[in-house]
C-alpha cells in the first residue's frame, strides 16, 4: 500500500519493483543494460518532481530581484523590457507548465541584466552577483537531479 502518492513516490514504488521483481528475471545483458538506463531517468524523475516547482518559484524571484538591481543600477533598457514581458505574461499559477512558461520569461531578463553588466564595466559587483545565481542555483540544483547518474553497459 502507497502511503504517501507523491509523484516522488509513486516513481520510487516503480524503481522498487523493477530492482526486486523485474531485475532478477532479466538476464540478456543488452535487456538488463536498458533496464539499468530506465532506473536512472525513473530517479532522476522522482528527484526533479519533488522540488522542481518549489525550485522555480524561488529561482524566479532571485532573477527577478537581481534583474531589478541590475535596471536601477545600468539603465539597460533591454532588462527593463525583459522584466516587463517577465511580470506582463506571468501565468502566475504552480501548474509545471506555467511555471516552466514563468520561469523561461524570467531567464531572459536575467539573460539581459547579465548583457548589461558585462557592457559596465562599472557592474563588476552586479555581474558577480549574477554569476553566482547560474552556479549557485542552477549548477547545484543539475547536481542534485544528476547525482546518481552513472554510465550503464560499460566497464
Amino acid at each position: 500500500m502507497i502511503v504517501l502518492p507523491t509523484t516522488s513516490q509513486l516513481l520510487r514504488d516503480v524503481r522498487n519493483e523493477l530492482a526486486h521483481t523485474v531485475a532478477p528475471e532479466v538476464h540478456g545483458a543488452v535487456a538488463r543494460v536498458a533496464l539499468e538506463q530506465i532506473d536512472i531517468i525513473l530517479e532522476q524523475c522522482a528527484v526533479r518532481s519533488a522540488d522542481e516547482i518549489a525550485w522555480m518559484a524561488e529561482e524566479i524571484s532571485e532573477m527577478l530581484a537581481y534583474a531589478d538591481d541590475v535596471a536601477a543600477a545600468t539603465g539597460d533598457e533591454a532588462t527593463a523590457a525583459a522584466l516587463v514581458a517577465a511580470r506582463s505574461n506571468a501565468a502566475g499559477t504552480l501548474h509545471l507548465d506555467d511555471m516552466a512558461h514563468d520561469y523561461t520569461l524570467t531567464s531572459e531578463a536575467l539573460s539581459c541584466a547579465l548583457e548589461a553588466c558585462m557592457a559596465d564595466p562599472d557592474q563588476s559587483e552586479l555581474l558577480r552577483r549574477g554569476v553566482e545565481i547560474l552556479r549557485l542555483r542552477r549548477a547545484e540544483r543539475e547536481t542534485v537531479v544528476r547525482a546518481n547518474w552513472r554510465l550503464v553497459g560499460r566497464g
